[in-house]
């Protein structure tokens, strides 16, 4: 998600978090958000001034919960199932690779249906979490657009809310999946583009959310369970 759609995004659990907390975060994530932030915010923020240190929190408001509160992301995808439609027209693969993995939402089905599976995400809280529940599966704390992952080794690689069409992060994508290996991006941004490429889409029932602390509704906005799909084959 670029600068100012990260903006006009955010949700109110963005008050929940101080400019001191950028700080918090490991350098490398660090640096690697500042660097999507305007020059001219960048600078204003180093200056002090709080309108831009508000505009830089909410533009990492996701990069702030991921990192410093993997454990209330854990209970926001704990009420956002992925539709099990989208479960299902995901195909078995003998090697898949989770994307953002997050803390398991879309691996828990993977390590189910597919033989070898590798989950990658930069916060290493949340990994932490998916290593405790699912000790089959390889993670490593990686970005989607530099993954450590040799050309063609996925069969199936998929994300779960992650990425739109960024170049740098479908270039990944494909050069990681094997020769009629598939690419699945559940609820992705504009899935439309995808479409206008050649992508199938697939739309399901959205799953109920269950009951949960409507704290995190207040934090996060109402449930928004994943219901949408791209996919698309890998030619030979």
């Amino acid at each position: 998600m670029d600068y100012e759609a990260a903006l006009a995004a955010a949700p109110a659990g963005w008050r929940h978090f101080t400019v001191s907390d950028l700080d918090r975060l490991r350098p490398s994530i660090r640096s690697h958000e500042l660097a999507r932030v305007p020059a001219d915010d960048r600078r204003l923020l180093e200056a002090g001034d709080p309108r831009a240190g508000e505009r830089v929190l909410k533009a990492t408001f996701w990069t702030l919960v991921y990192n410093l509160e993997p454990e209330r992301w854990d209970s926001l995808a704990r009420v956002e199932p992925i539709a099990p439609g989208l479960l299902n027209a995901l195909p078995p693969a003998e090697r898949a690779l989770d994307v953002g993995a997050g803390s398991g939402r879309l691996t828990a089905h993977l390590a189910r249906t597919c033989g070898t599976v590798v989950a990658v995400d930069p916060a290493i809280g949340l990994l932490r979490l998916l290593r405790s529940r699912m000790r089959s599966v390889h993670t490593i704390a990686a970005w989607a657009e530099a993954l450590p992952i040799g050309d063609g080794w996925s069969t199936l690689t998929a994300a779960c809310g992650a990425f739109g069409p960024d170049p740098d992060v479908l270039r990944e994508l494909f050069r990681v999946t094997s020769p009629r290996g598939v690419i699945a991006l559940i609820n992705p941004e504009r899935p439309e583009w995808f479409e206008e490429q050649g992508w199938q889409r697939v739309r399901a029932e959205p799953a109920p959310a269950p009951a949960h602390d409507r704290a995190l509704d207040a934090f996060f906005g109402p449930p928004d369970p994943p219901a949408d799909m791209v996919l698309i084959r890998k030619r030979s």
